[in-house]
């Protein structure tokens, strides 16, 4: 599979669960054309975030933008943005605290881990020093980090410093006292990540145990 126009984008819809209701989340996906250029792909992610907004019913279907670059979405439409080397992807979660998505296509090298990762996530979810696992973690923690950026005491503005635990058959994602539930997609030329913030942990957020098992992301 090749970086570009041609490479297959996400499923357009997915269903994230977490505690009480699960949450839908719609996503579009516009190639980028040419794919090298940082206008096209601004084009891309306003188009992506239109069509979706025009699926989940909003009237404004015309994203903001802030200072920082960030995308503004209508009110009642929480969504996100994420477009790399051919692909603009846009998610609108309706309902939901925020979403996050993001699309990785280069793969990272071994030693990024160091400020990536923590001990416990270094031994249970990147056991085997994988670089296909460890671009999923990156798109996993920027995904998260975006559906978590207004916390920011707990991470300083630092996407890396989200934390991920594994759960179920995916994987939770923490700053402070904010959670998200976080969920992947990988192809031979992409890691691809949404999250979505929810109210509170599945549970314990258990610390590092040796009776912890690797996580190991579902395909």
């Amino acid at each position: 599979m090749t970086e570009g126009p041609t490479t297959p984008g996400p499923p357009s819809a997915w269903l994230l669960g977490g505690p009480g209701r699960p949450q839908r989340v719609l996503l579009e996906s516009v190639p980028v054309t040419p794919a090298d250029s940082t206008a096209a792909q601004h084009r891309a992610g306003r188009a992506a975030a239109g069509a979706v907004l025009r699926r989940a019913g909003s009237a404004t279907t015309v994203i903001g933008r802030r200072r920082s670059g960030a995308p503004v979405f209508p009110a009642g439409y929480p969504g996100s943005l994420t477009h790399a080397h051919g692909l603009a992807v846009a998610a609108v979660a309706p309902g939901a605290a925020a979403v996050g998505v993001d699309l990785e296509f280069r793969l990272p090298e071994r030693r990024l881990h160091r400020f990536l990762l923590d001990d416990a996530e270094r031994e249970l979810l990147w056991p085997d020093g994988d670089r296909e696992r460890l671009r999923r973690l990156f798109a996993a923690k920027e995904a998260a980090f975006k559906a978590l950026t207004d916390c920011h005491e707990a991470h300083g503005g630092l996407f890396w410093r989200v934390r991920l635990r594994s759960y179920g058959d995916g994987l939770w994602a923490r700053a402070g006292d904010r959670y998200a539930v976080v969920r992947d997609v990988v192809t031979p030329a992409y890691a691809f990540a949404v999250a979505v913030g929810v109210g509170g942990a599945p549970g314990p957020w258990r610390p590092r145990t040796q009776t912890d098992t690797p996580h190991r992301l579902a395909s």
